[in-house]
């Protein structure tokens, strides 16, 4: 209904993306990540919908387009500390242990209280156990600590 209201308002977009990735329509979600970041090229929130849909291309498993989206939202100055979380999971899916544990150590840089656990409580509001599952051994791989 929001993007029928208002068509050109990006954040719909990328709030329907984040939707359709967690019922793993990643394909449709990763259109609307695209159509919010087209309409808002230069929206200061612009790393989220670039980190949201590295999270969906992470559930997808397309680990190699999940890092190369963490990383342009890295770009954004006000990224937050979830674009490196992401892109430890994809390095450590990668089998690029090195650069995994020194995004680990730029995250808890960022986020001093990031654990395997803290990041359980954050994603309460995921709903497929195999997201939860993938997610957390993504970062116990990439060397988080687990509480």
């Amino acid at each position: 209904m929001a993007i029928e209201l208002n068509p050109p308002f990006a954040a719909a977009y990328c709030g329907f993306g984040d939707s359709l990735a967690y019922e793993g329509r990643y394909d449709e979600a990763m259109d609307k990540f695209d159509k919010a970041i087209e309409l808002s090229p230069n929206d200061p929130q612009r790393w989220a919908f670039l980190t949201y849909g590295s999270l969906a291309l992470i559930f997808k498993q397309d680990f190699v387009a999940a890092l190369a989206w963490a990383k342009k939202a890295s770009e954004v100055p006000n990224c937050q500390y979830w674009t490196i979380a992401h892109t430890a999971v994809a390095l450590a899916y990668l089998d690029r242990p090195d650069e995994a544990r020194r995004s680990v150590e730029n995250l808890l840089s960022e986020n001093p209280a990031f654990t395997t656990a803290y990041a359980k409580e954050k994603l309460f509001y995921l709903q497929r156990p195999v997201h939860c599952q993938l997610y957390s051994e993504g970062l116990e791989m990439a060397g988080v600590p687990a509480a």
